[in-house]
């Protein structure tokens, strides 16, 4: 009950009492019953209303995930400058539109550029193979990535021909159209119409695109996502345990893979100081799914499919994951320095043996942040 209509109240009971005749009830105790009325009436109201508002944001809360309130610093994304290294422990958009034939979806973090994908593959059969029919990937990149490059050593590649000597394309390739956010947008699509690229630069020299790669109405289905895009920072979230790492290994690249609703593949990649690798020297993760091919070994008593290669490098997948049936806990090793780091491969797989889920691991509200 609002002010006036409390006020409406106290002076219809006043004027009552005083029509009463004399010796009739006592005149400010029916004032004061009526206002003990009004109180209850707005504190009751005044519930109604929070319960009201509670289950709303519960229902917002359910459709766009858990996420913590972003911070001062958050909330000043998309930023006037682009940092040069981008933060892979932190999510810097979500999306609210995906194609809905797109069932699988993927996350990538990492220090020059972040991917946010939906894909649909197709078995081939007597293989173990999956063959691509479908995908569309936001990425974001840090600034002066050059994404254009890449997309014409793919466009030649289409073609059948080889790329030499740098980029003609001084803007993104493609054809101006419609803004997007803003900013002045591109649309390219590749000489054999595979692929269609949206691009836009969201601060100096640092750019988004959206590639769409076989799908139907390709312009029209990148224009959606795009105007479904939310700049907003979240701590990256991974249902992974911690694990004891190497004290100078820091994290370069967080990927997540969810199937058929529910997460499928978590990957953590480190890197050393002063590390000179292309990629990473080693990661961490846990594999969902059964494997088709036997293990190759044995580790704690568990199954386990080991491949090292020449240089010390390698890959350890061990099985029997305590609390995640069916799952493989990962380690590779993809350089001399991270093998060494991990105490080589007795390290490595002992790591790998070591991996665990956090508790209720489907329930993505108890994954930890990075």
């Amino acid at each position: 009950m609002i002010h006036d209509d409390e006020t409406l109240v106290r002076e219809m009971l006043t004027r009552a009492a005083d029509d009463l005749p004399s010796g009739g009830p006592d005149t400010p105790a029916l004032v004061t019953a009526g206002e003990r009325a009004v109180r209850r009436r707005r504190r009751l109201a005044v519930s109604a209303t929070a319960v009201v508002t509670a289950v709303a944001l519960l229902g917002v809360t359910a459709l766009l995930g858990v996420r913590q309130s972003p911070t001062p610093a958050d909330r000043t994304w998309p930023p006037t400058v682009a940092p040069t290294t981008l933060d892979p422990t932190r999510q810097l958009f979500r999306l609210t539109w995906l194609p809905a034939d797109l069932p699988e979806r993927n996350l990538s973090t990492a220090a020059d550029r972040q991917t946010i994908g939906a894909s649909r593959f197709t078995p081939v059969e007597a293989t173990q193979v999956r063959r691509l029919v479908g995908s569309v990937a936001v990425t974001v990149g840090a600034r002066g990535v050059d994404f254009f490059t890449d997309q014409l050593t793919r466009d030649n590649r289409n073609a059948g021909k080889l790329r030499s000597g740098p980029t003609p394309w001084a803007t993104p390739p493609g054809s101006p159209v419609e803004p997007v956010q803003g900013h002045p947008a591109f649309l390219h699509t590749s000489p054999n119409g595979r692929e269609t690229v949206l691009s836009w630069q969201y601060a100096p020299d640092a750019w988004v695109t959206i590639t769409a790669v076989t799908i139907d109405r390709p312009a029209e289905v990148l224009r959606r996502v795009a105007e479904g895009m939310v700049w907003e920072r979240q701590p990256v979230r991974v249902p992974l345990q911690p694990v004891a790492l190497p004290s100078d290994a820091r994290l370069h690249q967080a990927r997540m893979r969810w199937r058929e609703g529910r997460w499928d593949t978590v990957s953590l990649d480190y890197r050393l100081s002063g590390s000179s690798a292309a990629g990473a020297d080693f990661s961490v993760g846990l594999e969902r799914g059964d494997r088709r091919d036997d293990p190759t070994g044995v580790v704690q008593d568990r199954p386990a499919w080991i491949s090292v290669r020449n240089g010390g490098s390698g890959d350890w997948s061990v099985g029997g994951v305590p609390g995640c049936a069916g799952c493989r806990g990962s380690v590779g090793t993809g350089s001399p320095a991270g093998s060494a780091a991990l105490g080589g491969e007795d390290g490595a797989q002992d790591l790998a043996a070591a991996v665990r889920p956090v508790a209720n691991h489907d329930d993505e509200s108890t994954w930890r942040p990075l």
